[in-house]
């Protein structure tokens, strides 16, 4: 029994190590501890405001451009009553995600009693739900390995690119498709008036940007613009009631760092350098009804003692005007 590991008895304070490891028993914790997982606000917030919808498919209609049959007129003057096609569809499709959950069923007999804690199949199902949330995170910011085809239109595809084809529309034909034109920062923090400046381009009179993310690093040396170093540790200037977000539900958390209508994120999965400017009431996850996370039944194979079960979400991100987003570059 020496140098048993995980319900053995260590060494020091035991000096009896081998004897205590024969006759000791540990008590194991009831929770599991995860050192794997970062949580990722963009994820929150996208799920959280997420759609509910079925079909085959993803399809809304793009306005185009203005038509142009109308304007000043007087008196008995033939109007223009041509008929004008305005209207292109776009079209996405869905995309799936899985998580696999595999347990040997002599594993469950010797894990299910006794000492243990946390039965074998509840930890299984926990350690599958944490291995799915990075792949959904990283789906989101197109992050290898979850950066291919059949992974979902990622966020930077849809405002950090310009001229691509997304939802079947190309955009080099369709201009007003394309998500506002990057503003480069320079190099250094994000300053306050480079972001106004992507914050303007990105406003349409009252419709306002309503999010900022970048990753953590990044945030914090844009915070700091606004915070008094005379004093001791530092006030905040602009975390008040007037520039801080209390909507709690919105985003997971108390407390938001604001600057103009925009929610200031940090998220770690970002690429160091580039922030993301957006209008969240345009860009939200679609969740297919029949595919909201469904957890499979147990099978077990013919020929092992293995039983297993998946988890799978069928999901696509949609952004109906990306013209009210950009990205802001250079921040170093």
């Amino acid at each position: 029994m020496a140098g048993v590991v995980g319900t053995g008895i260590s060494s020091p304070p035991a000096l009896m190590q081998n004897t205590l490891d024969a006759l000791v028993q540990k008590k194991i914790a009831p929770y599991m501890a995860d050192i794997v997982n970062k949580p990722s606000p963009a994820h929150w917030a996208l799920q959280r405001s997420g759609k509910h919808v079925t079909g085959g498919a993803l399809i809304f209609p793009l306005l185009t451009a203005e038509d142009p049959a109308g304007g000043a007129f007087y008196g008995d003057m033939n109007l223009n009553t041509s008929v004008f096609d305005p209207i292109i569809p776009a079209e996405q499709q869905w995309r799936f995600y899985y998580q696999n959950v595999a347990i040997a069923t002599t594993d469950i007999i010797l894990g299910s009693g006794g000492a243990s804690a946390i039965d074998i199949v509840k930890a299984k199902m926990q350690i599958a739900a944490a291995s799915l949330l990075p792949k959904l995170a990283r789906a989101n910011w197109g992050i290898f390995p979850n950066n291919t085809s059949n992974d979902i239109d990622s966020i930077p595809s849809w405002i950090a690119t310009q001229n691509n084809t997304i939802a079947g529309v190309n955009r080099s034909s369709v201009t007003a498709w394309n998500p506002g034109a990057a503003v480069s920062n320079g190099s250094g923090a994000l300053t306050v008036p480079n972001f106004e400046s992507a914050y303007q381009s990105v406003t349409f009179g009252y419709d306002e940007p309503d999010t900022l993310l970048m990753n953590n690093y990044d945030y914090g040396k844009f915070k700091s613009q606004f915070i008094n170093a005379g004093t001791s540790p530092g006030t905040v200037i602009k975390m008040n009631d007037n520039f801080t977000d209390r909507e709690p539900a919105q985003l997971g958390l108390r407390y938001h760092f604001r600057v103009d209508n925009a929610t200031v994120l940090a998220d770690q999965y970002i690429t160091a350098g580039t922030a993301y400017l957006w209008n969240s009431k345009y860009m939200w996850m679609n969740y297919h009804k029949n595919g909201y996370y469904i957890v499979r039944p147990w099978l077990m194979s013919s020929s092992q003692e293995v039983i297993a079960s998946r988890i799978v979400v069928a999901e696509q991100l949609t952004n109906v005007r990306p013209l009210s987003a950009c990205v802001i570059t250079n921040l170093t």
